[in-house]
């Protein structure tokens, strides 16, 4: 199984980051440091963001 990068908003600050859609790790926000995701053993659980595009 392979995963896409997605272009991510944050809930708090509205920054924008592109991460992995099977991250296994923890991710936060570089500007505010709100937790953007939360791994959940496939794809990555948004927990702190909105998706803005699925990027191939």
């Amino acid at each position: 199984m392979s995963g896409n990068f997605i272009n991510v908003s944050c809930k708090d600050c509205g920054s924008e980051s592109i991460i992995f859609s099977r991250a296994t790790t923890i991710i936060s926000c570089t500007i505010c440091g709100a937790t953007l995701t939360s791994p959940s053993g496939g794809k990555a659980k948004l927990v702190g963001c909105k998706m803005v595009e699925t990027m191939e």
